[in-house]
């Protein structure tokens, strides 16, 4: 792998677990909050909140969360345990060449991209809009332009010529 790809991969899957990936408006304009893989800032009139994704799956598993909002929550854990299992399998293999690992590491990312915005529709309504509020998944796109660079950028460092 050339050193300027190897340096930008690592950092550029960190930043997929970082980032702000969904801003939400819960319906009735009752709170507000910027949710990222791991947790979730939240402000309601009952207060403002750091909900980590533990707390959610320990919601779930205790019967306060269900139904609709509770399969939004596992669907996100998922695209969590995707983007984890991207960089571990980034961090076991990284030595290998480039062209054995990128496309299972592109599609581990790429997936978890996908299962955010799919927790966001379950919540919110396919156009992000319902009963429950208003969704805006923006860091989706940034994760899917990762995927992009793994699956297209090539040992040299440039676009591959496919």
């Amino acid at each position: 792998m050339h050193f300027k790809t190897k340096s930008l991969l690592a950092p550029f899957l960190a930043f997929t677990l970082i980032l702000p990936v969904n801003i939400y408006i819960i319906g009735g304009t009752i709170g507000a909050g910027i949710q990222f893989p791991f947790l979730r800032y939240q402000e309601t009139y009952l207060g403002t909140n750091i909900i980590t994704i533990l707390r959610d799956l320990d919601y779930i598993t205790s019967g306060v969360i269900g139904g609709r909002s509770a399969l939004s929550i596992l669907v996100w854990a998922l695209g969590t345990g995707l983007l984890i299992a991207a960089i571990g399998y980034f961090a076991v293999r990284r030595e290998e060449d480039y062209e054995t690992i990128r496309k299972p590491l592109a599609l581990l990312t790429a997936g978890g991209a996908a299962a955010y915005l799919l927790s966001c529709i379950l919540q919110y309504g396919p156009l992000f809009h319902g009963p429950a509020g208003l969704s805006v998944p923006v860091g989706v796109p940034l994760i899917l332009a990762v995927a992009w660079y793994i699956a297209k950028v090539g040992d040299d460092g440039d676009e591959d010529e496919d």
